[in-house]
């Protein structure tokens, strides 16, 4: 490595570093206000959390903030060496725009292969355990579920809203019945929905994960045929299950690449089966053979796959499962696209106008970052064209930055 490819290196590195660092603890605090506002605030979950959620969300961050931070340290370094006229002096030693660009380039290949093994390996594993940390919170005091603010709180058989809340004290409070896929249900446990008031949250018993709920000034929808009775209530005790939660839900971003693909052989095998054929058939046996305990078990964990994965993967899901690969790769090679961009960009500075430059890297690459959101509207859809939009955004930068290359030729 040559003494120019060192020089420019050091300061990629350095202000690399930087800008990740700053980017990431930025991006850590709206994480933090998003996800533990609810939980530490409204409902009284111990502050020890926020130390274990900091340690999860980092990964995910530096999805977003390695190729931000690299794309910043780019323009700053190459910018600031076309405006101290250093550039000059080495295209006037003989070396072209290409070579000068080597360093960032080789840096912006190992930062995104970097990106890459974060994208399949480390950000799911950190998405996944950010979810069950707040779950986890959320069960060891099942208070901590019902959130205000209009949000929507799942729990076994319904689902409930509420619209503000003082401790105990809930505020809006409507309850809806689901199925068990969690869609909305008429007529399921006698009622249509619920409305209150308000509502005083109660004991929580840990044997059977029942919530006791009061509501006061409570009106209950019944359907009956073309009618509906609405009956009111100044108080009305009732029960809510909390059950344990013992798988993740069906999304992707929260899968590593292998088990994306043992996720899509393991649907592939029930996908085509009953689930009411699996429930008669494991009645039947439990009926035939009561003392094999063992066979009863096994029937039980093959209803549980078949609804988990007929229940949370229609044809929607599939394919998001399908193309997130080719997602998370494409999202990887941001480093790379940046470092082609960035350094014809910098040069454009002058000391007369130094943030030009910066300022149409930065606007370069919010495009960048908006066209890959838009191109995963793509995965909704079937057919080979998911796997050519999701790439069609490093192509276009691509070819931006050759055109960039040759404009910049002979400035610096």
């Amino acid at each position: 490595m040559k003494t120019i490819d060192r020089y420019i290196l050091r300061q990629l590195i350095a202000v690399t570093f930087l800008g990740v660092l700053s980017l990431t603890l930025l991006m850590l605090l709206g994480q933090l206000f998003k996800e533990l506002h609810s939980l530490l605030v409204e409902s009284g979950a111990p502050p020890t959390i926020v130390f274990d959620f900091i340690i999860q969300v980092i990964p995910f961050s530096l999805t977003f903030s390695v190729p931000w931070g690299f794309l910043t340290a780019v323009l700053l370094v190459y910018g600031r060496l076309a405006a101290d006229n250093e550039l000059t002096s080495m295209r006037m030693a003989g070396l072209s725009l290409w070579r000068l660009s080597m360093p960032a380039i080789g840096m912006g290949l190992a930062l995104s292969l970097l990106c890459y093994y974060i994208n399949i390996e480390v950000a799911p594993k950190g998405k996944n355990a950010m979810s069950d940390l707040v779950m986890k919170a959320a069960m060891d005091n099942p208070r901590n579920l019902l959130t205000a603010g209009g949000g929507e709180t799942k729990l076994d058989g319904v689902r409930l809203y509420v619209e503000g809340r003082d401790g105990d004290r809930l505020f809006g409070v409507h309850i809806y019945p689901v199925d068990e896929e969690g869609a909305a249900k008429t007529g399921m446990k006698g009622f249509a929905a619920m409305h209150a008031q308000t509502a005083d949250v109660g004991e929580f018993d840990l044997r059977t994960r029942m919530l006791s709920l009061v509501l006061h000034h409570a009106t209950i929808e019944h359907a009956d045929g073309d009618a509906t009775n609405m009956p009111s209530f100044e108080e009305l005790p009732m029960q809510v299950h909390i059950p344990m939660r013992t798988r993740r839900k069906l999304k992707p971003n929260r899968f590593t690449n292998m088990e994306i693909a043992e996720t899509l052989e393991h649907w592939d095998i029930v996908k085509n089966v009953s689930y009411n054929s699996i429930v008669k058939l494991a009645k039947t046996a439990e009926t035939a053979s009561p003392v094999f305990p063992c066979a009863n078990n096994l029937w039980e964990a093959t209803k549980s796959d078949t609804q988990y994965y007929q229940s949370g993967m229609r044809k929607k899901e599939v394919l998001a499962f399908q193309t997130e690969g080719i997602q998370r790769a494409s999202f990887a090679c941001a480093c790379f696209v940046f470092s082609l961009i960035g350094v014809p960009l910098a040069i454009t500075a002058r000391r007369k106008d130094t943030s030009t430059g910066f300022a149409l890297g930065i606007l370069v690459a919010a495009v960048y970052f908006v066209a890959l959101v838009f191109c995963e509207l793509s995965r909704k859809s079937s057919g080979i064209t998911p796997y050519i939009v999701l790439w069609l955004p490093n192509v276009f930068c691509a070819a931006f930055a050759i055109w960039q290359h040759a404009k910049a030729k002979y400035r610096g």
